[in-house]
């Protein structure tokens, strides 16, 4: 992580407002009530969002302002400007509250970084960041039907490790005494200051617990080969009601008894002192939906987003071609969530057939703070040949680094996840690409464009030995020989070594090989001649004519021009 994207996350972290600390440092932190829909909390009292982090409200605005404390200035303020003042709406009117007190009031509060009655003089209507619709699963009907139960698993209080980016995973046991469909499911989120989000992964075809059940270990061999998403949660979210023709197959003889709760922890400011029994509520029902649910994941690895610009697209598509082979029959889908980090700013998810698009997910403004779920109420049918694509969007002026893919908060993403029915007809949970190769091609092709992977990956094949061994030999470091010059301008046309294919064998060979070591010193030989190749690549564009008529000038325009060639040749 580079230092500014360092200092980027500390300083939100120390302005959030929503984390359980700050709350602690105003009267009635826990128990601001949503404006407009009653019995509702609005957690992050000082963010426009009602779940904290990102964009500060007024009233957060004026806290920071006043150096995170609650004292009489803070407190006769009128932030929002609906004629009461902080302390009023927030139950101490008189300014005596102090940390651990109790307020003089604890009910008939009042939010006061927005200005309510939306109607009245004082106030200019609804602000737009408030949603009066409740989307929490309180009106999730299925929630309070005859039979549905719910059950709530959590992580054992556990410490948070002092590193920014910490993959947590438990192996669960799911009730299996019979078939149930998952039909909802609400996070119950401990510590917020950490918790960046939850991924729920079926255990598919496992009858016996694979593990230590509700140990907390780091993902890794602790994901026991579980890789199917059944359940989600991001920052800024809340829980999700599935929708009423599907429900994900729990138990029985053919459903999921086992599963692993993944948590991800963020904590760039590398405290000792946090810990976090987070978890999830699932909701279930004897009665069977008329179709079980998966979850596809479709987007973009490869980001390399350059600092400093103000727009930076990345698109990942998953295939026509790759939809016919990875689909037995059509799908409908539900619901969409785009995800991206801290740099995303729009998002488009599609299904392209015969050249027509129809939106399946848009957010024209992405905030990753307050992702949505784009629910469809009449199900979006997809066939196999139909094109899933999503792209993204991002803002890189707050960066001084290139910025890739990866899971800490101040890495990107570029992922949507797809919720369909049925999950008989999808023989992957995932679609994702790298650059122009789909996933198809990743996954299930050896030979890619010409590459055969199988011969090349095996360093005892005649062919790739004899390549492998010959840049080893002819090639140095820093330095271009003549014997590598001939050699490697006919090597850089070879399939696996040329376009994106080559491309994505090298970011895979140095990022995640096992002899990352050797596989940097051979691609440093296997480069050594770049520059007299971009040399050649400059006197091939010229005719002889431009360069007899140059010739009085041309060392001059020769060394500059190279020189620009070779930079852009990089």
């Amino acid at each position: 992580m580079d230092d500014l994207s360092l200092i980027t996350a500390c300083l939100l972290l120390a302005t959030c407002l929503a984390y359980p600390s700050y709350r602690d440092k105003i009267p009635n932190g826990y128990n601001v009530s949503h404006p407009c829909i009653d019995g509702d909390v609005w957690d992050g009292v000082g963010h426009e969002n009602r779940r904290g982090g990102g964009v500060r409200n007024v009233f957060g605005k004026d806290f920071q302002l006043n150096g995170m404390v609650w004292d009489a200035s803070l407190c006769n303020m009128d932030s929002d400007g609906d004629g009461k003042t902080n302390g009023v709406e927030l139950g101490d009117p008189n300014c005596e509250w102090s940390m651990g007190s109790t307020p003089m009031y604890t009910t008939g509060l009042s939010h006061p970084g927005i200005c309510d009655p939306f109607d009245s003089k004082l106030c200019d209507g609804k602000p737009s960041f408030v949603d009066c619709e409740d989307t929490s699963n309180k009106k999730c009907p299925v929630v309070e039907e005859p039979g549905t139960f719910n059950f709530t698993v959590r992580f054992p209080e556990t410490p948070v490790p002092a590193k920014e980016t910490t993959y947590i995973c438990v192996l669960m046991e799911l009730p299996h005494d019979k078939d149930y469909h998952l039909v909802a499911y609400d996070p119950v989120i401990s510590n917020l200051e950490v918790m960046h989000h939850t991924l729920v992964f079926a255990c598919e075809g496992v009858d016996e617990a694979p593990g230590p059940l509700m140990q907390p270990l780091e993902c890794g061999d602790a994901m026991y080969s579980c890789r199917t998403i059944i359940a989600l949660w991001g920052a800024g979210a809340g829980g999700q009601c599935l929708h009423e023709d599907m429900g994900i197959l729990i138990g029985g003889t053919e459903g999921i008894k086992y599963a692993v709760m993944q948590h991800h922890w963020n904590n760039p400011e590398l405290r000792t002192d946090y810990v976090d029994s987070s978890g999830m509520t699932f909701h279930l029902t004897p009665k069977l939906r008329p179709n079980n649910a998966g979850v596809l994941m479709i987007g973009q690895y490869d980001l390399n987003i350059p600092p400093g610009v103000l727009s930076y697209s990345e698109t990942g598509s998953c295939h026509s071609e790759c939809t016919k082979q990875i689909m037995d029959g059509p799908i409908n889908i539900a619901s969409v969530a785009n995800h991206m980090h801290l740099l995303g700013k729009a998002q488009y998810t599609e299904r392209i057939r015969d050249g027509y698009s129809i939106p399946l997910a848009v957010d024209a403004v992405y905030d990753y703070n307050t992702p949505v779920s784009h629910k469809h109420s009449t199900p979006i049918l997809i066939n196999p040949g139909d094109e899933l694509k999503t792209t993204c969007r991002f803002e890189s002026t707050s960066r001084s680094l290139t910025t890739t893919f990866g899971d800490a908060t101040a890495d990107e993403m570029c992922l949507a996840f797809i919720t369909f029915y049925p999950k008989e007809n999808m023989r992957t949970t995932e679609c994702a690409a790298w650059k122009s190769l789909s996933s198809c091609e990743l996954r299930f092709q050896t030979n890619r464009r010409g590459c055969d992977f199988v011969k090349m990956d095996n360093f005892s094949h005649p062919e790739s030995q004899e390549i492998y061994s010959s840049v080893s030999s002819l090639c140095a470091l820093g330095t271009c020989r003549k014997e590598c010059l001939g050699y490697v301008r006919e090597l850089k046309k070879h399939a696996c070594f040329s376009g994106d294919v080559g491309s994505m064998r090298r970011a895979f060979g140095i990022n995640y090989g096992e002899q990352r070591a050797e596989v940097i010193e051979w691609y440093s030989r296997f480069d050594s001649c770049d520059g007299e190749l971009a040399i050649e690549k400059y006197k091939a564009m010229m005719s002889d004519e431009d360069i007899n008529a140059g010739a009085t000038y041309r060392p001059a325009i020769f060394v500059l021009t190279t020189m620009m060639l070779i930079i852009s040749f990089f």
